[in-house]
């Protein structure tokens, strides 16, 4: 029996555009750096990104550029958390809670390997367009109210691995990659919670499961 006759649906990637969806779960944290004298400040003793666990679901569009190169885009709404924790000498604690509510549009090229029965391994990189409908941007903010303004809008570079898996009526994707914003994100303003902030950024490290 040939190779190509164990496959299951062969033709399947040449097949100029596919649609699909994918379920998201992600782990979210602030890349951020200090102030030179911020730790000097009378109170401010440290700062540290926590991070948690949070999900999504999109649509996804696939088109085929070459043999092993495919582009994908599509639309996805993704939640996402992560705090800032500050920590003073009086031994007071503060928690700037920095949730998201992502409006997505990733572009990303996947380079593939060649099929071997029903398994091919992908490589992927790219950029995704983040809207957070849930910014603090023009919240209200005073030392009262820990508060760490992100502006709305982010770019962000992904870079990832993934496994196509064929099936008879559809291809399904397990996909890891980091996404990592681009620029700095930060709303300045005068309370200790920004102020003491140089820059800040969003990553995540997002796990899919893509069904084409």
């Amino acid at each position: 029996m040939s190779a190509q006759a164990q496959e299951i649906n062969p033709l399947y990637d040449r097949k100029p555009v596919r649609f699909g969806f994918s379920l998201m779960g992600n782990t979210a944290k602030m890349k951020y750096s200090l102030k030179d004298n911020n730790l000097n400040m009378d109170t401010l003793k440290l700062i540290e990104s926590v991070f948690y666990p949070g999900f999504g679901l999109g649509g996804v569009v696939n088109f085929r550029i070459a043999e092993n190169i495919d582009l994908r885009s599509g639309l996805n709404i993704q939640f996402a958390r992560r705090d800032m924790n500050y920590q003073f000498t009086n031994n007071v604690k503060k928690v700037a809670e920095i949730e998201a509510t992502y409006m997505e549009i990733p572009l990303t090229f996947e380079y593939k390997s060649v099929r071997h029965k029903n398994v091919r391994v992908y490589a992927l990189a790219g950029f995704t367009y983040r809207f957070d409908f849930t910014s603090d941007a023009e919240t209200d903010r005073s030392d009262t109210k820990p508060i760490v303004a992100l502006y709305p809008n982010t770019l962000s570079y992904d870079v990832g691995v993934g496994l196509d898996i064929y099936y008879e009526f559809f291809k399904f994707s397990p996909e890891i990659k980091l996404s990592n914003g681009l620029g700095n994100q930060l709303v300045p303003d005068e309370f200790v919670y920004a102020s003491s902030l140089k820059r800040v950024s969003p990553k995540m490290i997002q796990f899919s499961l893509i069904f084409q």
